[in-house]
């Protein structure tokens, strides 16, 4: 028995310590029934696992939380997993979850689901890293077995739909114990081909354990790493692996991703026929309106140039003269008839015309003019104004006589 007391606190401190230096609780899974799950508003989930002996307190933290594809609820069978400490606030043993599966998966499955959150969270699987495939590649890289049909396949039918480009094989075993250790080589040794634009990785489809050399972390780091965009064609579209979800694009089969890789041939030549006649028509546009345009820019300058503007002008003054005359003309005849209305007028009050009628005009020695009879005396000479000659006579006899 021991004879010293210490602190709750300190003991409490050292049993977390023990508990956390324990390798088998370090990395630990446990599998059991969901019990109180809840989620706090700090994003963290918490729940417990028990079954027909125990029960465990588990806690999954916001971060964790975020790379989840399935959260645990209540009644739920759950493998999870994590590393047991000591919640010393409470002085109850937890288990720090990383990651929360459902049951019956298999130890395979669950591990392939961690590697995948971690590597996620390393940033490998971000669409936003994933490079665009050139569009008309000049030599692409092969990396898969040199004796199944895949190999095959790809040569169809690249040789079908673009046989402009140049394949080189990069050989490997593409399941086995030391599979994964060979595609990392392989895809090492075609980048050393500096030629190469585009890797296609590809194997044909199988079981579960056949893709685990894809699944491996170290292939999955090297597709990361590779300096030119990498096709993933695993399989078929119903198969999956983490060496898909890192690659710059997936395809559903070997096959489709030499197509993706290359544009058709058949394709280009319809595009650049279509193409030429939209360029044979827009150039039959084009010398069109270059033509008006050309008419347009000549009646101009014909117009502009000194001797266009000099028979413009001469057209103007023509014009100009043509209505002048007209308009004088007009106002010619307008002023000679007011001028023979003038000589009718004058013609009328003449005092010849009067004459004419028989009337005189007398005027006296001083060639003053007789108006009335009383400017006469008898004896005064007259002179007398016809219409044909003059008198001159002596009054020796006035009367005068008023109305």
């Amino acid at each position: 028995m021991s004879a010293r007391v210490v602190p709750v606190g300190l003991l409490t401190s050292y049993v977390r310590e023990v508990l956390e230096t324990d390798a088998v609780l370090a990395d630990v899974w446990i599998e059991g029934d969901v019990s109180n799950a809840f989620q706090a508003q700090s994003g963290h989930v918490y729940f417990t696992v028990r079954d027909d002996h125990g029960q465990l307190k588990c806690a999954l933290f916001r971060a964790y939380v975020a790379r989840q594809r399935y959260l645990p609820r209540v009644g739920d069978a759950v493998a999870v997993h994590g590393r047991v400490s000591l919640y010393e606030r409470d002085g109850s043993i937890q288990l720090y979850a990383d990651l929360v599966q459902p049951a019956g998966l298999g130890i395979l499955a669950l591990q392939l689901e961690q590697l995948r959150q971690r590597l996620e969270a390393e940033g490998l699987f971000e669409p936003s890293r994933k490079r665009t495939l050139p569009a008309a590649p000049k030599v692409i890289g092969v990396v898969t077995s040199p004796d199944g049909a895949v190999w095959h396949d790809i040569q169809n039918v690249l040789s079908r739909r673009y046989p402009l480009a140049e394949l080189i094989l990069s050989p490997t075993p593409v399941q086995g114990h030391d599979a994964a250790e060979a595609i990392v080589a392989a895809i090492e040794a075609i980048q050393e081909q500096r030629r190469v634009d585009v890797v296609i990785l590809a194997r044909g489809g199988g079981s579960a354990e056949d893709f685990m050399a894809f699944n491996d972390e170290r292939v999955v780091r090297a597709i990361f790493a590779c300096r030119v965009p990498i096709v993933a064609g695993i399989g078929h579209e119903t198969d999956w692996s983490l060496a898909d979800e890192v690659a710059d694009l997936r395809a559903p089969t070997p096959s489709a991703a030499a197509e993706l890789c290359v544009p058709s041939l058949t394709e280009i030549t319809q595009r650049l026929e279509y193409l030429g006649e939209r360029l044979g028509d827009a150039m039959t546009d084009i010398i069109a309106s270059a033509r008006e345009e050309a008419v347009l820019l000549d009646d101009r300058l014909r117009r502009l140039t000194p001797r266009g503007q000099i028979q413009t002008t001469q057209r103007l003054v023509d014009n100009l003269s043509s209505r002048v005359v007209g308009r004088g003309r007009e106002l010619i005849e307008i002023h000679w008839r007011q001028v023979d209305n003038q000589r009718q007028f004058l013609a009328v009050l003449n005092p010849d015309r009067t004459f004419d009628r028989g009337y005189a005009l007398l005027h006296d020695a001083s060639n003053r003019p007789i108006l009335n009879a009383s400017n006469v005396s008898v004896g005064d000479f007259l002179h007398i104004h016809l219409a044909s000659g003059r008198i001159e006579a002596e009054a020796t006899r006035v009367w005068n006589d008023k109305p």
